[in-house]
């Protein structure tokens, strides 16, 4: 392993499904001033010996001595990283072997670049090309650089997060603040649907991004991620709302109008959501109280 490997390549590891696969891509890049850490968060034994048997200096396992949850293993693999840029790959993705060189000269390219991201392309579970998935249409036909608070308004108005998962972005570690609270925790409110979002708008506060045009990751759906269950249903309409109200405390949707649209969107997703099917009582409330919250912000 480099002494000082400019980038860490992390892995939240707890889906032995998809991680031979994952760990795979992360040995292939041909970026040379690189780490490859595992933080392995799975009950099981089989990451630790996939990890372990590659043999490889570049890989750094670690055992999560407890079971750290979602937000808790990003964190530590935060931690652990030693390199200047950092780079997440989740356990169920794919990364092209040039990513991490492409993203590392993104963000060399202009030291106002905050968050080098590029196109994706979404999977399914057995590896095929998924269709009509919206939130993975190409920002751009070329690669380009674009301003944080563009970016971060586009974003939110259209209510999607069309700047990529985990595995498609890639910062500087300096630029991201760590507490107890973890990297997925934002004043105070855990984000779990839109986690990756949260990060990447306060990544956008301190600069710009580039975006590669050219594809440099395999996005996975599949029936196992948390963003699937019926549970996220309340709070992924939630978070639109909170990080709307985030954002522009940081200076972000200054034009009444693109904040009203941001909010707009989740608050009629949470009127059809109360339309279209019979919910628990639980939920019921929980979507009502929320709606009454989003119309007092739209005043």
């Amino acid at each position: 392993m480099p002494q000082d490997p400019r980038v860490s390549l992390v892995i939240p590891a707890y889906n032995e499904a998809f991680f031979a696969e994952a760990f795979a891509s992360a040995r292939a890049q041909t970026y040379a001033s690189l780490e490859i850490v595992v933080c392995d968060d799975s009950p099981g034994e089989a990451i630790e010996r996939t990890a372990r048997g590659a043999n490889d200096a570049r890989v750094r396992y670690v055992r999560n001595p407890s079971r750290l949850g979602f937000n808790g293993n990003f964190t530590e693999c935060l931690r652990q990283a030693r390199g200047e840029l950092v780079k997440f790959l989740n356990d169920d993705d794919r990364l092209a072997p040039q990513c991490v060189q492409a993203l590392a000269s993104a963000l060399d390219f202009d030291p106002r670049v905050a968050l080098a991201t590029s196109r994706r392309m979404p999977i399914d579970a057995r590896g095929a090309p998924v269709q009509g998935h919206l939130a993975s249409a190409p920002l751009s036909h070329v690669s380009c650089l674009i301003p944080g608070e563009e970016l971060v308004d586009f974003v939110l108005i259209n209510s999607m997060n069309l700047i990529g998962e985990p595995s498609t972005v890639m910062f500087r570690k300096r630029d991201v603040a760590l507490d107890d609270a973890g990297v997925f925790t934002w004043n105070g409110r855990d984000y779990h649907c839109l986690a990756d979002l949260s990060l990447w708008i306060r990544l956008l506060a301190r600069g710009h991004a580039f975006y590669q045009a050219v594809a440099l990751s395999d996005y996975r759906t599949h029936a196992g991620q948390q963003q699937a269950q019926e549970s996220m249903d309340v709070s992924c309409i939630a978070e639109r709302f909170w990080l709307a109200q985030e954002a522009r405390a940081l200076g972000f949707l200054r034009q009444p109008a693109h904040f009203r649209t941001a909010v707009t969107m989740p608050l009629r997703m949470a009127e059809q959501a109360l339309q279209a099917r019979s919910l628990p009582v639980e939920t019921q409330t929980a979507l009502k109280s929320l709606a009454v919250e989003m119309r007092q912000a739209l005043g």
